[in-house]
């Protein structure tokens, strides 16, 4: 029987340049040692969680002091790191710029000096992924990298539960192509085995995550900060979203991603080193999208005839700007803009929430039915 996947538990308390560089340093040291993982002259392709073009503050994207951290060390012995990410929307030069620029990457990059990426070419890649052979097209500076180390944020996400290690490795899909992911595979579970086949195709070497400040509610994007004061670090991007997901309380049945991880094999069993988890987890971190909840339990959500009682996008037209980023990125192209405000036609909606998730003026919420709401009525954290 194989061993149980280490994770590494380090407490960090503000996002103070030192005492992050000493938390993150801690990380590796638990899993032997940056050395034994980096050696001079690799290249290093580092990929945090730059979805959308927010200020480190706004707790949606991987903060920017924990990526200059991680560049540090890995220049420390020799190698080259470089920033590696394909936002939300479009994948270009110029929105890659804007994105450094708006999350706090580029003016930590040139402080420590880290490379950031601006190549946008893909490669093919074909893996078998537990029982599945799957292709994707991969950023190719992420397939070309010697080493590659993911940096998601932990947050909760409208579509997916939770979105965490696995799911940041979504990012290695080019910009809108994503969208094509979103349209082709509608249904919940089976999306979440594509995120797993995605990111054994990108294939992180190592995974530090982000959990200063989490983002609990309505996320990815817009929901509210929560301070848990820790980082994560392991080699398994699976256990490590395990290690997560008993921190916040939630369970692998109501975990998308997870609950597809085991009925496909990937162990999820782990050994804590470093700090007690027991000191980092939380009862009631707000997960409003449950994978267990109401119909859902019974994958009747994704019934046609039950429509009526999906949760669905809706917009609040006194905050919306009328910049139409939800229509550009509507993989089912469900919507128009009618007076400059966001129209749905909610029949041909995926309920994929990429609107939600990519306003950049969270304009957008997820409203759930009232039957949904009685159904989760009396629920207690467990």
């Amino acid at each position: 029987m194989k061993e149980k996947e280490i994770v590494s538990l380090r407490a960090c308390s503000t996002y103070d340049s030192n005492e992050v560089y000493d938390a993150v340093r801690s990380l590796f040291d638990d899993l032997g040692g940056i050395s034994r993982f980096i050696k001079k002259g690799m290249v290093v392709a580092l990929k945090p969680n730059l979805l959308l073009p927010l200020g480190p503050d706004n707790s949606a994207t991987t903060h920017p002091e924990i990526v200059g951290a991680v560049g540090r060390l890995v220049k420390e012995v020799g190698a080259t790191p470089i920033i590696v990410e394909s936002p939300g929307g479009p994948y270009t030069k110029v929105t890659l710029k804007a994105i450094y620029k708006a999350c706090g990457i580029t003016e930590i990059c040139n402080r420590y000096g880290i490379e950031m990426n601006f190549d946008i070419s893909t490669v093919n890649v074909t893996v078998d992924a537990y029982g599945r052979t799957r292709s994707f097209n991969i950023l190719k500076p992420l397939v070309e990298a010697d080493f590659v180390i993911n940096i998601p944020k932990l947050k909760t996400h409208g579509m997916m539960a939770y979105t965490g290690a696995v799911k940041n490795m979504f990012g290695a899909i080019a910009g809108t192509e994503k969208a094509t992911h979103h349209m082709n595979v509608p249904d919940y579970d089976a999306f979440a085995s594509n995120m797993i086949d995605i990111c054994i195709s990108a294939d992180p070497n190592l995974t530090v995550m982000d959990a200063v400040e989490a983002m609990e509610g309505n996320g990815p994007s817009a929901g509210k900060t929560r301070k848990l004061g820790l980082l994560l670090a392991s080699e398994s991007p699976f256990s490590l979203d395990m290690a997560a997901h008993d921190i916040i309380n939630l369970k692998i049945d109501e975990s998308y991603i997870l609950s597809q991880a085991v009925n496909r094999g990937i162990p999820l069993d782990y050994e804590c080193v470093g700090d007690s988890i027991d000191e980092f987890k939380v009862l009631d971190f707000d997960i409003p999208y449950r994978k267990g909840n109401g119909f859902r339990k019974r994958n009747l959500l994704n019934s046609k005839i039950l429509t009526s009682f999906k949760s669905r996008p809706l917009v609040n037209k006194d905050i919306c700007i009328g910049c139409a980023v939800c229509k550009k990125n509507c993989p089912a192209e469900v919507i128009t803009m009618v007076n400059r405000k966001p129209a749905f036609d909610y029949k041909g909606c995926i309920r994929c929430f990429c609107c939600q998730e990519l306003c950049p003026e969270h304009a957008i919420s997820i409203k759930e039915p009232i039957i949904i709401k009685i159904l989760k009525l009396g629920r207690k954290p467990r």
